[in-house]
Parts: C-alpha cells; structure tokens; sequence
C-alpha cells in the first residue's frame, strides 16, 4: 500500500513538475479560439500576421517581436495521421499541442531554438497541376533539420506537424510523374482542393472542409484494359481542373486503375485524368452520409476562367477599351465613304486596315460575352474566325507600309494605273491568301491525328474559344511569330523610306525647287507617310507590349492590364489620327452642308414642279 502511494505522490510531483516547467517554458500569447472573430481569427506579431502567436523560452506576450514563421499542416487542435494521410484531433488540449509540438521544433531546428516567438500558420504547401503533396520521410526531416541549423526561418515549400505519437512530420510539393505511375503509386484526380470534399446546399454546390480521409482503392487492368483485381498501390490525391463547362456525376460504377484513370462500368469506357475527377459528396448538414462521387466531362465545351466570365473586373476593364474602339473605328469607315478626297488608293487601303481590324475587334468582343453559351463547333469556328481577321489586319497595315515605301521609291512608272492595279491584286492576294493559309493549316493541325502536328496546333475552341497558352507551340506558330515579322517589316519598311526622304528633301534644297510639282508632290507623299508612321505606332508598339507581356505573364500585372487597356482603345486612337484633323472636319462639314442644300434645292424644285403639274391638270380639266 505504501509502495502504491509512493508512486502516485511520485507521479504527481512529476505532472506539477512538469506542467510547471511547460508554464515557465512555453506561454500562448494568442490563439484562435481566444481572439475575436472564432477560428478564422489571426494575430498580429511585429510585422507579421499569424493565426497562433506562441512565446518560448525567456520571452514573454509582452515582447511584441517578430516570430518565426511555422507553417502547420493541420487545423488548431488537429494533429497529422500518416496512415491515412489527414488531420485529426490533437487528443490533447491546444495550447499543450502547441507546447509539444514547439519542443519539437526547437530540438530540430537552432531557428527556433533561438527564437522568443514563433508564430503559426495552418496551410498546406499550395501545389500545382503538375505536383502532388506527399509525406517527407523521417530521414529527410532529419537532413532538412542538420542543413538549416541558422536560417531566419524554416525550409520554404515545407509545412510540419505532430502525429499522436509525438513523430514531427514534414509534407511538401513533388512532381507526379516521380511518385505517380507503374510500380509507384496511384495518383487520382480530386474534384476539391486539400482536404476538402462537395457539399450541396441551397445556393449550390461548394468545396468545404472534409470530416473524413480521402481513401479510394485502385484495380489493376489486364491487357484489353478493364480492371481485373484490387491493388496494394497507394492512391495519393491530387487537383487539376477539368478542361470542360459541363460535370455529369457519376453515383457508382466506376474503379480506379492503377495508371490514374478512371473506368465507367456501364459503357466500359477509360477516361483520363483530364476528363474526370472523384470527391465525398454530401448534402449540407451534419456530414453523416457521405459517399464518393465521380463527375465526367459531359461535353467539350470550353472551360470558363473566372477572369473570362462577365461580371469580373478584368471583363468590365476589357469593355471599357473595346467598345470605344468599335464606335470610332466604325465612325471611321462612314467617314472614309461619305468624304470622295479620301477615296483615293491609299484611303482604299487603310479602309481596308479599318474593316478587318473592326470585325477583328467585334469577334473578340463576341467570343468574350457569348463563349458560355456557345456549342464547341460554334467555339472553334469563332475563334479562327476571330483569328482571320486579326492576321488580314496585321496584313493590311503591312501592305500600307509596303505601298508607302513603294510608293515614293518607285513611282517613276511609264503606265502608273496599271501598275496600282496590279499592285492592290497582288495586295489582295497576299492579305487574304496569307490569313487563309494560316487558319486552314491550325484548323488542320488541331483535327490531324499525327501527334506530331497536334503538338503545333492552335488549340483553338477546346479549353476556351480563343488560345489557352499565349506562348503555346500554337499560339507562336499561327499568331505570335507571324505578327512579329509584320511588325518588324514594317518598322525596316519605315526605316527605309524615311531613309529615301532625307535625299529627296536634300536634293529639292539643292536645286530650290520650292513650287515646281515634285515639291507639292513630296509634300503630299510625306503627309501620307508621316500618317502611316503615326498608324505604325498605335498599332506596333501596343501589339509589340502585348508580346512581351506573355513572357513576364505573372510579373507588373498592373502594368500589363494599363497597356492591354492602351492596345484596346486602339480604334480611338486611329479615330485620331484619320479623322479628328482639321482638313478632314472642314471637308466632313462642307460634305454634310452640301447634301442639306442638295436635298432642300431639290425638295423645292420638286415643289415646283408639283404645283406646275397641278395647274396644268386644273387648266386641263377646266378645258
């Protein structure tokens, strides 16, 4: 009996002992669940904000400093279970979880050993597509603990916890095709990111936190492709986007093989992971029936980002450049049809720059307002047709840049008519014919079968209605590179001509030829170029932005969206520059006067004329 209660006084002089030492060591300054604001709550710490705030050692709450950041794998008062690879409850109290889990790390890591705060964050590793979050072996923890012995902070791309048996555990982002495949593990593609699952409610269908592990067995396949038996392999989850609009879900009746797809039994049909994913389903509520689903792409249509849908900022910013453009660049063309000074050849030719610039820019607007709704047939279609006319516009700012150079280069022809006849067939040829062979040859390459060619195709229509990937094989082939090089010839083009100005300007000085008919001639020819030099700027240098900017895409966003919006208020600017000039005002004015006299001196004649008809039949009858 003695022995008994020398053992109990021992054990609890050891927990006060114990408790006591964990008191004086270790004190939450701040935590969730005693902050305003409930478990989403976060604290401020220095410079940094945190959801836990924890002192060690000497320190104490009242040391306002800057903690070192730990990112936790697990929710407060959850712990990781590698065995089924989730979070589960700690067992313990919080701030004691948090006491063990601090000893851990400071026993690993001089970091925080050295520290007087640390400071928790709860969030997995963010893993992309192409990655999938995997356990780092103990023997990596280890090496990961003895190679950042003084870092001002913990590995990046890492996040750690505490199994029930007091094990520090480290998860982090690995590529899929070094854990994924045959003889390794089974990746499957998970309809929710982390450890979250669909729950239906009133207001639809949502990603929330999951009570349960994701578990799910996979088979492997005979030689025809079925599955034929269970695997040992471990099904690990990752997320990837589904490349379609529309999800029919699947209650039962498909397996998962060990390659990652997922076989329908019904139709006895494989489907790949970027045509399926598989999730816990449930109704909103307790999540007491909870069952695993799969969704299947039921259509091709073209996946919607939430910066394409109407409604976003990126949608309202992309309209407000667009739709001024439309108006002037239509207000352009009425221009250049009503005024006959501007119905000459080279109006001809920017007439022809305006009009398929203008369907360009309308089709873009389309495809943005009205790709939700539209069939996969009707995408594709619109989207090369979108592309038509942009490469025809590329093409006619290059044949006005080409005819200027040509122009006052050459222009000393015996039979000047027949020459700019032959020319503007030859312009016509080589505008239409070039867009032509661009977009049959994509249209072709995306519907060959030779894997070859698909790698260079446009991918127009699949995931959206215009490119997916602005630097795509696709994209660069059939769009970035030709326009490149009508910029770039067009910019040798100028050179060139301002080149062939200089002299000329330089021989009429020599020879004083102020009012013969080569001088007003040179005049004339430098307006027009001086005008395509302006064009070429609206046009080549926005364009050339537009780029550049898909090779820094995720860098000065800000910056990119200013010159996007620049190169969509192109058609204003070309507005400017053709029509809001005081020579064309002044013949746009006297035009518009003269049809109101025209039309009110042919009304009165008209009058007249009635009233003389009038008299006549009156006398004609009186007779």
């Amino acid at each position: 009996m003695n022995t008994v209660r020398s053992c109990f006084a021992a054990i609890v002089s050891f927990l006060v002992f114990a408790i006591g030492w964990w008191a004086a060591d270790a004190v939450v300054c701040c935590n969730s669940s005693s902050v305003v604001g409930g478990k989403n709550a976060s604290c401020q710490n220095g410079n940094r904000t945190f959801h836990t705030v924890e002192a060690i050692g000497d320190g104490t709450c009242n040391v306002n400093g800057t903690a070192v950041p730990v990112r936790k794998c697990c929710p407060p008062g959850q712990s990781y279970n590698p065995e089924v690879r989730f979070c589960g409850p700690a067992g313990a109290g919080g701030d004691e979880y948090l006491r063990r889990m601090m000893k851990r790390l400071r026993d690993g890591f001089r970091v925080v050993a050295d520290a007087v705060m640390v400071g928790y964050d709860y969030e997995q590793p963010k893993c992309n597509e192409k990655q999938v979050l995997v356990d780092v072996p103990a023997v990596e923890v280890l090496g990961l603990m003895q190679a950042h012995p003084s870092a001002v902070e913990l590995p990046q791309g890492y996040c750690f916890d505490l199994t029930q048996s007091n094990e520090l555990v480290a998860r982090t982002c690995r590529p899929r095709d070094k854990y994924c495949g045959p003889g390794l593990n089974t990746c499957v593609n998970k309809c929710c990111r982390r450890d979250k699952m669909i729950v239906a409610g009133a207001n639809g269908q949502k990603c929330k936190q999951s009570e349960k592990p994701f578990t799910m067995p996979s088979y492997e396949t005979n030689a025809d492709g079925p599955p034929v038996e269970e695997s040992n392999s471990t099904v690990m989850p990752y997320y990837l986007n589904l490349e379609c609009s529309e999800r029919e879900r699947v209650e039962d009746g498909f397996m998962l093989t060990t390659d990652g797809r997922l076989y329908l039994n019904d139709d006895g049909e494989s489907l790949p992971e970027t045509k399926y994913c598989v999730e816990y389903y449930a109704v909103a509520g307790p999540q007491v029936a909870v069952d695993l689903k799969a969704f299947v792409c039921s259509s091709d249509n073209p996946l919607i980002t939430a910066e394409d849908i109407s409604g976003s900022w990126k949608y309202f910013v992309f309209l407000a450049g667009f739709v001024p453009s439309i108006v002037c660049l239509a207000l352009t063309l009425i221009v250049y049809a009503i005024l006959p000074t501007l119905r000459n050849v080279h109006g001809y030719y920017v007439m022809c720059y305006v009009a398929c610039l203008l369907v360009s820019f309308i089709s873009l607007v389309i495809l943005q307002w009205a790709q939700e709704v539209m069939s996969s047939h009707l995408c594709i279609l619109s989207g090369y047709f979108t592309l038509f006319a942009f490469l025809t516009s590329f093409c006619w700012l290059n044949v006005i840049c080409f005819d200027i150079y040509w122009m006052l280069r050459y222009n000393n022809s015996i039979n000047r008519n027949r020459s700019i006849s032959v020319r503007t067939i030859m312009y016509h040829v080589y505008c239409w014919g070039f867009s032509i062979i661009c977009v049959c040859t994509g249209y072709l390459f995306q519907h060959s079968q030779n894997e070859t060619l698909l790698k260079f195709a446009p991918d127009i229509g699949h995931h959206r209605c215009w490119f997916f990937e602005s630097l795509g094989n696709g994209a660069l082939i059939f769009f970035v590179i030709p326009v490149s090089v009508m910029l770039s010839a067009n910019l040798i083009l100028f050179s060139l001509t301002a080149i062939h100005c200089s002299k000329i300007k330089s021989e009429l000085n020599k020879f004083k030829r102020t009012d013969d008919s080569k001088n007003q001639k040179f005049l004339v020819d430098k307006e027009k170029f001086v005008m395509s030099i302006k064009l070429f700027l609206v046009m080549g240098i926005p364009w050339s932005f537009e780029i550049i900017s898909k090779f820094f895409k995720n860098q000065w966003t800000i910056l990119w969206v200013i010159l996007d919006e620049i190169n969509a208020l192109q058609g204003v600017m070309i507005f400017i520059i053709f029509v809001a000039k005081s020579k064309v005002i002044m013949n746009l004015r006297k035009r518009l006067r003269g049809s109101t006299y025209h039309s009110e001196s042919t009304k009165m004649t008209t009058t007249s004329g009635y009233s003389h008809s009038g008299s006549a039949n009156k006398s004609y009858n009186d007779f």
